[in-house]
Parts: structure tokens; sequence; C-alpha cells
């Protein structure tokens, strides 16, 4: 992803509010994470989006956003697998949309462990695959969505990779992949995980012109999906998890 693609996707989020209204739960799942007076790091913050977000619910939070495309709006220009910070500098790390991304998951993992004090949390908002969101994820979305990736190693690495190449399917099987052992061994306490239903999201139709979905009707779409959260196994389009290091 390049700085001009960053900033044509903040140019549509200020003409395109509607896309301000479904990401607002998510946001706010994000930052429930993060205690009173705490400091927290938002990896791969791209656009940028979450830093005024949260600056707008006004708190003690202090947020720092990093990315690894350098751009104005964020504080600091960094790999979220190799982070330029001193060990327990924060008390949580938040991420959107990062993990499936990743070429090594494990070194965020190993870096944000690092970076956060005892008992900080990672908190982490990604696609997660049912039967529903799969042929969305397979066949009308930008990123491919495969099955049989090394879950740790999933996307190329080395300089050839692109910021945005990732692979939708990837933090799925990551998640049903990992066991307990595994997190432990990472200096985390197994995951706890809330599947979200996306259909307001989906007829937004995104970070495209245009949307499916208006206005008024957002917040009766955005109570369908906590209405119809039972079903989540089979609809849900997005996964909320968060780890707290041991």
């Amino acid at each position: 992803m390049s700085l001009e693609r960053l900033a044509e996707h903040r140019a549509l989020w200020q003409k395109k509010p509607l896309l301000q209204d479904v990401y607002a739960p998510w946001f706010e799942a994000l930052l429930a994470e993060v205690p009173a007076g705490g400091r927290a790091l938002e990896v791969g913050a791209g656009p940028g989006f979450l830093a005024p977000f949260a600056q707008a619910r006004g708190g003690s939070r202090r947020l720092v956003s990093v990315d690894v495309v350098p751009a104005p709006w964020n504080a600091v220009s960094a790999d979220a697998q190799r982070l330029p910070f001193v060990s327990g500098a924060f008390d949580a790390v938040l991420a959107l949309d990062v993990l499936h991304h990743l070429s090594e998951p494990a070194r965020f993992f190993e870096e944000s462990v690092r970076v956060l004090k005892p008992g900080g949390r990672i908190a982490v908002v990604e696609p997660w695959v049912t039967p529903f969101s799969y042929p969305i994820y397979k066949w009308l979305h930008e990123e491919t969505c495969r099955s049989g990736l090394d879950h740790w190693r999933p996307v190329t690495s080395g300089d050839g990779k692109e910021p945005f190449e990732g692979d939708a399917g990837i933090f799925t099987q990551l998640m049903k992949r990992t066991g307990e052992g595994q997190w432990r061994a990472l200096g985390l306490h197994p995951p706890r995980r809330r599947l979200v239903n996306c259909m307001a999201y989906v007829l937004t139709l995104g970070f495209q012109k245009g949307t499916l979905l208006p206005r008024p009707l957002a917040p009766l779409m955005l109570a369908l999906d906590r209405w119809t959260a039972p079903l989540s196994p089979l609809l849900a389009l997005r996964a909320v998890v968060v780890w707290e290091r041991r």
C-alpha cells in the first residue's frame, strides 16, 4: 500500500461518513482493552482513523500510531514485526486488519509481548472465515483467501513483499491451529474471541465509491448485526480477539 492509496482512503473516509458509522464498533472494541490512563500502541495504522476516533471519545488514554508506510498523520514509521520501542512501554497493542498482512505473525506476537507491560493486552480485529464470509473473501475481495497455508509464514517475506499483500483466510487458520501451549510459549494467556457479524459493512461496499446502504438505515443494520450474534459462527466476517501478557 502506497502513501497515495492511504491518502485516497482518507479522502473517501471524509466523503463517506457511513464508513465511520460501521467502523465505530470495531474501534470501540479495541479501545475497551486500554485501561484508563493507559498507553496504547496501534500498529498498522494505515490511513490513521483510530487515533482521531479515540481523541473524539475523550478520556485519559494515550495512543501512539505506527505504520510501515511513512505517513504524516501517524506518529512513527515501523514494521509491526520489528518495533522501535523499549520493553514494557505500553499497556496495550491494538491492530485492525493487520495480522493477515504479516509475513511472520510470530514476530508480531513476540514484539508485542516485549513492548507490553506485564498484564498488558493485545487486541485485534481481523477477517474471519465462515460459510457466509468465505465467498465474499474468495471472490469479491482484493486479497486471496486460501486454505492450507503455513499460518506462521503465510505470505511472501523479504524485500519483495508489498505492505498490502495478505490473505483474508490466514487469521482464522492461525487461531484454529494454535494451541494453548503455543500461546503460553509466546508469553501470552490463551485468547478470548468474539465473532462479529458485519452485514452493515458489506452493504457500504467498503472503500469503494457508492453504497448499497443509505446512511439513515445504518443504525438499523448495525443493530441487526448485534441481534444476529447467535448466528455468528455462520455469518461473521470479523473476529475481535484479545490476548493478555503473562
